[in-house]
This record gives C-alpha cells, sequence and structure tokens, in this order.
C-alpha cells in the first residue's frame, strides 16, 4: 500500500511515509519536507494526493 500511494503522490510532488502507529501514514511536501498531514490512514492520503493533483 505504502508503494502505492508514494507513486501517485510522486507524481505531485509530495511523500508518503510510514508512521509509528500500524496503518497510519504521514505526508510531506517532496521539495521542502514540510509536513501536509499526520497519522492519516490510506483512505485519507489517496484524498490528500488527489487534492494536491
Amino acid at each position: 500500500m505504502l508503494e502505492d500511494l508514494n507513486k501517485a503522490a510522486k507524481k505531485v510532488g509530495l511523500h508518503v511515509a510510514a508512521a509509528k502507529k500500524d496503518g497510519k501514514y504521514s505526508i510531506r511536501k517532496a521539495k521542502n519536507a514540510k509536513l501536509i498531514a499526520k497519522n492519516v490512514d490510506a483512505d485519507e492520503a489517496a484524498k490528500i494526493i488527489k487534492k494536491y493533483k
């Protein structure tokens, strides 16, 4: 799941990383590493990536 999210995120200039909690992710901007979202599940992460397109 993480690899799929990262492929989509990379296209829009974001990076997805696994959070400390299982099944949660954090999203950062690839350019300057500013935090976009923290502790979101896969569905929320996909929505955020889609919003940034």
